[in-house]
């Protein structure tokens, strides 16, 4: 009897392992797609960013205006132009959090520095980034590095 109780006790044993392996199976996959679709809605967030620069002509004119003679805009076109930095630095900070996750690769995470380069190598957008105080000490301190 000892010998049933035993064999038993093994398959139960088996059984939990087998359960427990496949779990961490199902929740790796969860992960992988979770993150794939963290990366889908950044990349989504940063085209149709482009795309209203490109196809909005009042916010192509805004930003031309803030780029050529920052002076010159009124207190209501500064707000715009600040809400629209924002909203575009919020995608890189996103991009930064998501690369500290090991969600996005390193060789991604240098198209977005690339990126992020270019746009505050403009003044007024530097001058917007650095008026903005909602970003993370450490989105701030690893961006300042990025562009040297």
């Amino acid at each position: 009897m000892s010998s049933i109780k035993d064999k038993l006790e093994i398959v139960g044993l088996v059984a939990v392992v087998l359960s427990l392996l496949i779990l961490a199976y199902e929740i790796r996959q969860n992960t992988d797609t979770a993150a794939a679709q963290a990366v889908f809605e950044l990349n989504d967030a940063a085209r149709e960013t482009l795309f209203q620069q490109a196809t909005n002509p009042n916010l192509a004119a805004l930003i031309k205006k803030a780029e050529s003679d920052w002076e010159s805009l009124s207190e209501r076109e500064r707000f715009m132009y600040n809400r629209w930095v924002f909203a575009d630095l919020n995608l890189f900070e996103s991009a930064w959090k998501y690369h500290r996750r090991g969600v996005i690769s390193d060789e991604e995470m240098e198209g977005w520095i690339i990126s992020f380069c270019g746009y505050v190598s403009r003044e007024s957008y530097k001058r917007a980034f650095e008026s903005i105080d909602v970003f993370s000490s450490g989105f701030r301190q690893d961006s300042s590095n990025w562009c040297d």
